[in-house]
């Protein structure tokens, strides 16, 4: 049990520090346009954040597999899927390193490499943020109670939809810059640079649906990720009060099946609510018709008949 508990309260701890690092991100993004070399930083510190809270490779963060063994079943199964998907995040964070390195490097060395490389860099920091985003999600639905760390959860799952859209518009400011109505850079980087900081502002206006000047609405490139950022930000929303408000059926349906299995185990009839197994109410008079039918009969016992049981 003290297993759970680790793993919840480390859950909790991803939720508010994961919040805190986007928010901080959100408030220094016009300081950010003046240091825009550090965007890359920025991306790779927003999604360190899992690595460093749920990394199956600190100490801290290590349950083996004996800490679980008792457990069988469907439990046990979701557990190691969980222990996988931290690896996997881990090895995923990793290559994000290198290719963010590259791409950036490639940028100002040789800009036709960095083209090609876009799609790469695209893909994988589109996956990384996917995969984090889908586990979290996966977590606040398996929340055993809604509080305040459950909300700084999903409000940072929200905003890790408008970051991954920054990354996107960023590698598609290098595949396709017409899309985008930028001027010349002035500090003599190159576009993917120096406008990374106003392509995740522009992320977070077609998050919020109101738009941003930056990406030019005729264009057929731009209205795409702008439609794709807005769509994956309202799905999000979706699923996650879609998980919240079947929450309390769920559970309710539980009590009830642990309730059934408790009273047949027992040997009691399980009842509906508002009701008793001896009818309720019709019980006396039941009762009382019995008794007066057994004395005509010269009965010489009280006890119950076995219909006013039934």
């Amino acid at each position: 049990m003290a297993s759970f508990v680790r793993l919840l309260h480390q859950r909790h701890q991803y939720y508010r520090a994961l919040l805190v690092v986007e928010v901080l991100v959100l408030i220094s993004l016009s300081s950010l346009q003046r240091m825009p070399r550090l965007m890359g930083v920025v991306y790779l510190m927003i999604t360190g954040v899992v690595v460093v809270l749920d990394s199956p490779l600190l100490p801290k963060n290590r349950l083996e597999r004996n800490a679980f063994g008792w457990v069988a079943g469907q439990l046990r199964s979701r557990i190691e899927r969980v222990m996988l998907r931290r690896q996997v995040i881990v090895l995923g964070w990793l290559v994000c390193l290198v290719v963010e390195v590259a791409w950036q490097s490639a940028l100002q060395l040789n800009p036709p490499l960095a083209v090609q490389l876009s799609g790469l860099h695209l893909v994988v920091w589109l996956a990384l943020i996917l995969q984090m985003l889908w586990g979290l999600v996966n977590a606040l639905a398996a929340e055993p109670a809604f509080n305040g760390s459950v909300l700084m959860g999903a409000a940072a799952g929200y905003l890790l939809v408008g970051f991954a859209g920054g990354i996107a518009l960023n590698s598609l400011l290098v595949l396709e810059p017409s899309a985008f109505d930028l001027p010349a850079s002035m500090n003599g980087l190159p576009a993917g640079i120096a406008h990374a900081p106003k392509a995740l502002g522009a992320a977070f206006g077609c998050l919020t649906t109101l738009g941003s000047p930056t990406l030019k609405l005729d264009h057929l490139t731009a209205q795409v990720a702008a439609t794709a950022i807005a769509a994956l930000g309202q799905l999000y929303i979706a699923i996650l009060i879609g998980g919240v408000l079947s929450k309390p059926h769920q559970l309710s349906a539980a009590r009830r099946s642990a309730s059934k299995k408790r009273l047949s185990s027992s040997g009691e009839r399980p009842t509906r609510q508002g009701k008793t197994a001896c009818s309720g109410l019709k019980l006396p008079q039941q009762f009382g018709d019995d008794q007066q039918q057994s004395h005509k009969q010269g009965a010489t016992t009280s006890t119950v008949p076995a219909r006013a049981l039934t």
